[in-house]
């Protein structure tokens, strides 16, 4: 690395030389405004904290000082710093009225003009200031009397002092005695300092009329770091403007964040609770505009600016780094600096480590994206401590247009239930645009990204606390419904090498029974998914012979005894039989909807974390020939209907409301399929899952020489066709990411022979595919 990096200094630069942001158009425009506009006149410069309103005054007097064209005033400078003289000087107002004075002295003043300002000057720091220094406390224990403390807000003059001593050689006198001195005094004082305003508003006048003005000059007085001072000072310096030195021959250039300042305005005053269109007072707002002719608001920097800063400064930067930083900073000159700085630092102390062997080389591109979230994005940061997979999930949102959704949205009572990590920051647009460029962390390890978070904490206040109990962390995670914290939680539990106990425990949560709501009892479900769901999806159920009411007119039929699966076949089903027969094609469409159900053609392998999910994306041929390797069969629609409604001709397997808690339909919001038995409330007399939604169930009853009957309903149909009764057919050929099956066994109905007359033929391993 190069030795020639250096840190950046925060200090305002000191003129058009050190000039990185390309202000000086802004100031060559408000130095010819303020030198050709009828006086008195405010400009105001607003921007945050940072955004180089002070670099901007300088260039503006440098501008004006070195006018001296016949077309143009001869411009005095006055420079004020408001916070560094707030607490030096008992008055804000008065340092301000000092520093003008001394703008006003020099050699041209007559006698009379200069010994007037050497009086005023003279009887500001008299005995007519008022000093904010606290508290003065009068011990009066030397005349045996108990202590008085009497709280001031002035320092007495003369005269009060020498009554004070004389009580305390003994002349004590009464408390009354004591209180009319102070009070005699304080009113001497106002009365004093009024005598004085009123003078200095008309002297002022005229010296600068005289002396400025009348000469074709100008006094600009400029006002600096306004909105770091505490609101009743702030005021104060606004109205000693407002009040005593808005004369004409004068300009004042006031620099401050504008929102700020409304505050501090709006604090001191009180006024209307009603808010403008922004939601800022309007009594603060109306005040500036009465005070400030000319705002002048600081853009925030573009892209292209803060690049061209950053190659000024650290020519040896990445470019990569400089688009990641550019993209993803606040666009503030303060900001930017601060970020290089810790990157700068970071970047050091990474390659020492990875020099010595403590850690791995980082990339660069990695580490600036942790810095401009360590820096702009706090609440991200702290989050990322925790889990540190949500950035590879926000990365694939930004690059992909994905959305990592949750196991099941919130139901329409639960409108108001929080937000999941991943969704808080898909709101940040320069988060996301920051997140398209430059290298990726998708194939990070959890501790590889761990190692970044870890590095950025060197030079952040927030600490990794540990915490108090870390398993009731990882349960409250698992059943979050929040993917990000529940893949954190999978992946922490993984590594600890304590899944088994969180299995048991999350299997409960799906037993009928259980007090979990829906939103927990589907979190519990994808989280078994990726830690292995400890249900027997092999299970059968015994449904007897006899009659039941069918159809929607609730006609008696009759069936045989059989058995039938208690859930839909899942992944992790159909992929032992994949595994038996390597040449069988895996459930895979090109078809961008069907991308998040798509088996890895090249793996054989099923999408991650949905092994308990019905499968999809299977016509009813491949239902056949899994039945064929199973040695089960499909159901018939009777046997089917008769599964799940019963004997007494229920719409529901449950009963005859819908219930939006008990199955997985368009009303419940989840918009894909789910893990199977998520709904055991939803369950048929004969205890089968998934009955109503989720997925369509291929059946053995053909409705014509092409079609077979599907039952069920789906997840992206409505309520009503989720009906025990209700029928749907496709093509035996025809794949969707909304059909699955579910298998039973038993001797085959004569309705229904023939049905699978052209069961597809398993591909042998001599077979090309």
């Amino acid at each position: 690395m190069e030795t020639t990096r250096h840190l950046w200094t925060d200090q305002p630069i000191r003129g058009e030389k050190e000039d990185r942001l390309n202000f000086a158009d802004y100031a060559d425009v408000l130095a010819e405004v303020i030198l050709t506009s009828d006086t008195p006149i405010t400009v105001g410069v607003f921007g945050p904290w940072g955004s180089g309103k002070t670099s901007l005054m300088r260039l503006i007097v440098e501008r004006l000082v070195g006018r001296r064209t016949t077309a143009h005033r001869r411009a005095r400078a006055v420079w004020f710093n408001a916070w560094q003289y707030e607490r030096d000087e008992a008055a804000l107002w008065r340092a301000l009225l000092l520093h003008v004075l001394e703008g006003l002295r020099s050699g041209e003043l007559s006698e009379d003009d200069a010994r007037r300002i050497e009086d005023w000057r003279m009887r500001l720091y008299a005995d007519v200031e008022r000093t904010e220094v606290g508290t003065l406390q009068v011990d009066w224990q030397a005349a045996g009397k108990a202590a008085l403390k009497l709280g001031l807000s002035f320092i007495p003059g003369p005269t009060t002092l020498m009554e004070l001593a004389q009580l305390a050689r003994g002349d004590l006198g009464t408390l009354e005695e004591l209180a009319q001195a102070f009070r005699r005094e304080r009113i001497e004082i106002h009365r004093r300092r009024l005598t004085l305003l009123e003078e200095f508003h008309g002297g002022f006048a005229h010296l600068v009329r005289e002396y400025v003005w009348s000469r074709n000059g100008l006094l600009v007085i400029f006002v600096d770091d306004l909105d770091r001072c505490m609101p009743q000072r702030a005021v104060e310096v606004l109205e000693t403007i407002k009040l005593y030195l808005d004369v004409p021959g004068c300009a004042f250039v006031i620099a401050a964040d504008h929102d700020a300042i409304e505050r501090v305005i709006q604090r001191q005053y009180g006024g209307p609770q009603e808010a403008g269109e922004d939601g800022a007072p309007l009594h603060g707002r109306s005040y500036l505009e009465k005070l400030v002719q000319l705002p002048f608001h600081l853009p925030p920097l573009e892209e292209d600016q803060i690049i061209s800063f950053i190659s000024a400064y650290a020519p040896w930067l990445e470019p990569t780094c400089r688009e990641v930083f550019a993209l993803g900073l606040e666009p503030n000159p303060r900001m930017v600096k601060r970020a290089m700085n810790i990157f700068y630092l970071l970047s050091s102390l990474a390659q020492r480590r990875a020099e010595s062997g403590a850690m791995e080389p980082v990339l660069p591109g990695l580490l600036a994206k942790m810095v401009v979230i360590q820096t702009r994005y706090h609440r991200l940061y702290r989050d990322l401590q925790e889990y540190p997979n949500l950035i590879q999930d926000l990365e694939m949102a930004a690059r992909e247009g994905t959305e990592v959704g949750r196991p099941i949205p919130p139901l329409p009572e639960m409108v108001s239930e929080a937000r999941t990590l991943l969704e808080q920051y898909l709101r940040h647009k320069p988060l996301l645009r920051m997140l398209r460029v430059g290298p990726a962390f998708a194939d990070l390890s959890r501790e590889q990204i761990g190692a970044y978070i870890y590095l950025i904490r060197t030079t952040g206040a927030e600490g990794l606390e540990p915490m108090a109990d870390t398993s009731a962390l990882r349960w409250v995670d698992l059943l979050s419904n929040d993917p990000t914290r529940l893949q954190a939680a999978v992946e922490a539990i993984r590594e600890e090498g304590t899944a088994q106990w969180y299995v048991d425990a999350l299997a409960q949560v799906l037993e009928s029974g259980s007090d979990a709501t829906v939103s927990e009892r589907l979190s519990a479900a994808a989280a078994l998914g990726h830690l292995g769901d400890p249900r027997d999806f092999d299970e059968m159920v015994e449904v007897p012979g006899g009659a039941f009411l069918r159809g929607e007119e609730r006609e008696s039929a009759m069936v045989m005894a059989f058995r039938i699966a208690r859930y839909p076949v899942t992944n992790g089903q159909y992929a032992r039989f994949l595994a038996a027969n390597p040449h069988y094609p895996v459930p895979f469409l090109d078809e961008e909807w069907a991308r998040p159900y798509n088996w890895d053609p090249q793996a054989r392998t099923y999408p991650e974390g949905k092994a308990n999910h019905p499968v999809v994306l299977v016509s009813w041929e491949d239902a056949v020939a899994y039945c064929a390797w199973a040695g089960v069969r499909l159901p018939t629609e009777e046997e089917w209907e008769k599964a799940a409604r019963g004997e007494d001709g229920r719409t529901y397997p449950w009963g005859e409301g819908f219930d939006p808690a008990r199955a997985n339909v368009r009303e419940s919001g989840v918009g894909g399929t789910t893990p199977v038995g998520a709904y055991p409330d939803g369950a048929s007399p004969y205890g089968l899952f998934d009955c109503a939604g989720n997925v369509w169930e291929w059946t053995a009853t053909p409705h014509d020489e092409d079609e077979m009957i599907l039952r069920g309903g789906s997840w992206n149909f409505y309520a009503n066709d989720a009906h025990t009764f209700s029928r749907e057919r496709a093509h035996r050929s025809y794949r969707s990411n909304r059909i699955g099956f579910r298998v039973a066994a038993g001797p085959l109905p004569r309705s229904a022979e023939g049905a699978d007359g052209r069961q597809p033929r398993l591909p042998l391993e001599e077979d090309t595919g």
